[in-house]
C-alpha cells in the first residue's frame, strides 16, 4: 500500500479545510447579502439630526424587475425625505405624527443587481437603541413585497426581515440584527475564499508531485 507523504498530506487537509469553511461562509453569506439593508455613513445616536441612511434593495427575482420602492419610518422619526436618484423619481410624502414614507419609482433593477436609495431625517427620536423601518418592493410583475418582519432573538431570521439601523451611545439589545453585518460577513467571505484560491495553489504542486511519484512506483 502506497501512503501520502508527510507534505502532502498536509496540503490535502489544508486544502479541504478551507474549501469546507469557504463553503459554509458563502451558503451563510448568500441569504444575507439577498435582504434589504440600511446603514449609515456617521455614527447615528439617539436625539441626532440631520442624518443620511442609505438602504440597499436587491432584485431577488429572475423574470421580473423592481420598479418602486417604498420607505416607512418608525414612530418618532421626524422629516423623511427622499434623495434624488438617477433614474429614478423621488415620491415625499407628508410626515404623519412624526411617521412618513419616501418611495422612488420610474426606474428598474433587473437581474441579480442591486441599487441605493438615500434617506434624509431631520431628527432620530430619543430613548430607543435602533430605527426599524418597513421597506416595500414592488416588481413589474405586480407583486409587492414587504420587508417588515421583526427578528427575534433565539430564532431563524424571518423571510423578509425588516432594515434595522443601530444607534450608537444606546444600549444595544440582540432582538435584531445590527446594520452593517451583512455586508461585513460578505468581505469576511471574500477574504475567505481569496485565502482558499492561495491556498490550493500552494498545495497543488505537492499534491501533483505525489501523484507523479505513485505513477513513477506503479509502473
Amino acid at each position: 500500500m502506497t501512503f501520502l507523504r508527510r507534505p502532502a498530506r498536509t496540503a490535502a487537509a489544508l486544502l479541504t479545510a478551507a474549501l469546507l469553511t469557504a463553503g459554509l461562509l458563502m451558503v451563510t453569506a448568500a441569504p444575507a447579502l439577498a435582504h434589504v439593508h440600511v446603514h449609515s455613513e456617521d455614527e447615528v445616536k439617539p436625539g441626532a439630526k440631520d442624518v443620511r441612511m442609505t438602504f440597499h434593495v436587491p432584485n431577488e427575482k429572475d423574470d421580473a424587475r423592481t420598479v418602486g420602492v417604498w420607505i416607512e419610518a418608525p414612530k418618532g422619526v421626524r422629516g423623511m425625505r427622499a434623495e434624488q436618484v438617477k433614474g429614478w423619481t423621488a415620491r415625499q410624502q407628508a410626515p404623519d405624527g412624526g411617521s412618513g414614507t419616501v418611495g422612488w419609482s420610474g426606474g428598474a433593477i433587473s437581474g441579480e443587481d442591486g441599487a441605493d436609495f438615500v434617506v434624509h431625517i431631520d431628527r432620530v427620536p430619543t430613548g430607543v437603541d435602533a430605527l426599524t423601518f418597513v421597506a416595500k418592493q414592488r416588481y413589474d410583475d405586480g407583486e409587492v413585497v414587504s420587508w417588515d418582519q421583526p427578528a427575534e432573538e433565539g430564532k431563524p431570521e424571518p423571510e423578509h426581515p425588516a432594515p434595522v439601523l443601530s444607534l450608537t451611545g444606546a444600549s444595544h439589545t440582540e432582538s435584531a440584527p445590527r446594520s452593517g453585518e451583512s455586508p461585513k460577513l460578505a468581505r469576511t467571505a471574500a477574504v475567505v475564499c481569496g485565502a482558499v484560491v492561495l491556498l490550493a495553489a500552494a498545495a497543488l504542486p505537492a499534491l501533483r508531485s505525489t501523484a507523479r511519484r505513485r505513477k513513477a512506483v506503479s509502473r
